[in-house]
């Protein structure tokens, strides 16, 4: 095969890119995602794009890879768990539908996993031995790699990084849970944040307004800022301490930020690492940045295909 083509399931967009062996993304298209639009108008949406790419890219592609919020059965790619904001995929398998449509393997996993592998094969992680990717963005993911592997159940099922509860008595997430690191600092986390220290309740301001209006000085940006990067370095503090980890790698449409961003979570990272292992830890930016989707799910069906 030439390539594969990955796909990314987003909250607002679904990416997809034919990828070479060696991830580098060779072609790219995004079609908007509305979670609640029935399943048969998005994948014919999907599949129309994916033909058009298909047909561009003049090269033979060997599988699709789909990179995902939630949980997939392996055996059957349909989706079992964390499809809250997805729920038009939920009980429902892409692999299934592109692989009888495209006649090629197709493959599916968690949008955290394949941003890791990815990292791993094609980004910031590839120096690594022991490291965790984090995705921040509509929601908190990411995945954790030890001794250059993806860590996972023996099903497949991957950490839940998003779900480590960093405030007991903050906010309750879907699950039941409080104070999640996903809930307190992902983009709709930062937005409540900055309305409720400016008292500007009515205002609408995506992150990239937020750091913007920080760099200008403007102070509950600044706090937002500051609070922000203090929840990424407690949740990766924990972690580090955990695992030992070398790396923590920082992707997702926040992620865009970036220096910013890395020096609010560099600032508090004293303040929940332990010394000896915080002298051996990097916090850095994923290379893959905002494609890191495309190109984890492509690494994850060219992997899936050589086993």
């Amino acid at each position: 095969m030439s390539g594969v083509i990955g796909i990314d399931i987003g909250g607002t967009a679904i990416k997809m890119g034919f990828v070479s062996l060696e991830g580098i993304i060779l072609a790219k298209k995004s079609v908007p995602f509305d979670p609640t639009i029935p399943f048969p108008e998005l994948i014919n949406a999907v599949c129309f794009s994916l033909e058009d790419l298909m047909t561009s890219s003049a090269a033979t592609v060997g599988a699709i890879g789909v990179a995902t919020p939630g949980f997939a059965d392996p055996a059957t790619g349909i989706l079992i768990d964390g499809t809250q904001n997805v729920p038009a995929l939920k009980g429902r398998s892409l692999p299934q539908e592109f692989s009888r449509r495209f006649g090629i393997p197709s493959f599916i996993d968690n949008d955290g996993t394949c941003a890791a592998l990815g990292e791993l094969r094609f980004g910031a992680g590839r120096k690594f031995r022991n490291f965790v990717v984090v995705t921040l963005g509509t929601g908190i993911g990411g995945g954790i790699v030890v001794n250059r592997a993806v860590v996972t159940d023996a099903k497949g099922t991957p950490p839940e990084i998003g779900a480590i509860c960093l405030d007991p008595k903050g906010p309750v997430n879907y699950s039941g849970i409080p104070g999640t690191f996903e809930k307190l600092a992902c983009a709709s986390g930062m937005q409540d944040l900055y309305r409720r220290l400016s008292r500007r309740e009515e205002a609408r301001v995506n992150p990239q307004d937020i750091f913007r209006l920080a760099l200008e000085g403007e102070v509950a940006a600044m706090a937002t800022v500051d609070q922000t990067g203090r929840y990424i370095a407690q949740a990766s503090g924990i972690m580090i301490n955990l695992l030992n980890l070398e790396a923590c790698i920082i992707g997702g449409g926040i992620s865009a930020a970036g220096e910013p961003l890395l020096e609010a979570v560099r600032k508090h990272m004293p303040s929940f690492t332990w010394p000896n292992l915080l002298r051996n830890a990097r916090v850095l930016l994923a290379e893959l940045g905002n494609d890191a989707g495309i190109a984890g799910a492509a690494a994850m069906a060219i992997q899936r295909m050589r086993r």
